[in-house]
């Protein structure tokens, strides 16, 4: 764990390409040796490092829906949890950087692609349980959903790079308007 959190620091502060092994084992507390005998490479301690964060958001919105027992209170908490993934800025522009990378790496890509769709299969039951807490019925393709809140959430967060607070409250206005849009119950063709 020590060894993710030293390269997540690593990477943010220098980039992925800039950040060396030694730094990160140093940075650590560890090794080389240490961090040659838990990651083959730069490349494996990254994916594990958004493996991490995609697992930080499962216990974030299970704690929203373990905690909060009141159905407007929880759509509210999601509502905000989404409308400040933005703020991940640093770290989404990292994962820009490296997804340039691993479109030259068929295995990091492939890795890489696996954990997109776990993020999106996160949001989609996140989705479902928030369909139910409105009483709503939940989307057919709630997967689509998902995917659509992760692209709002990363493009919003490569948009505020180094912005003030004007922008930085219209980054969130705009993921919580679209958070509403995404999650709005279908209009009926009838009306």
């Amino acid at each position: 764990m020590r060894l993710i959190e030293a390269a997540e620091r690593l990477f943010i502060r220098k980039g992925f390409d800039d950040a060396s092994v030694e730094e990160i084992s140093e940075t650590a507390g560890y090794s080389r040796g240490a961090f040659y005998s838990n990651f083959d490479n730069k490349e494996q301690v990254f994916l594990a490092l958004i493996d991490k964060r995609r697992t930080d958001t499962l216990e974030v919105l299970d704690d929203i829906f373990q905690q909060i027992s009141e159905p407007a209170e929880r759509i509210a908490a999601v509502r905000e949890w989404f409308s400040n993934q933005w703020r991940r800025k640093d770290f989404i522009a990292l994962q820009t950087e490296f997804s340039r990378r691993a479109m030259k790496d068929r295995t990091v890509r492939k890795h890489l692609g696996e954990l997109w769709q776990q993020e999106v299969e996160i949001l989609a039951v996140a989705v479902c349980r928030y369909f139910g807490v409105t009483g709503g019925l939940p989307p057919d393709r709630p997967e689509i959903i998902g995917l659509v809140l992760l692209a709002v959430s990363h493009g919003l967060g490569g948009l505020a790079i180094d912005t003030g607070p004007q922008w930085e409250q219209m980054c969130t206005e705009a993921a919580g308007m679209a958070f509403d849009r995404i999650t709005a119950p279908p209009i009926s063709q009838g009306g």
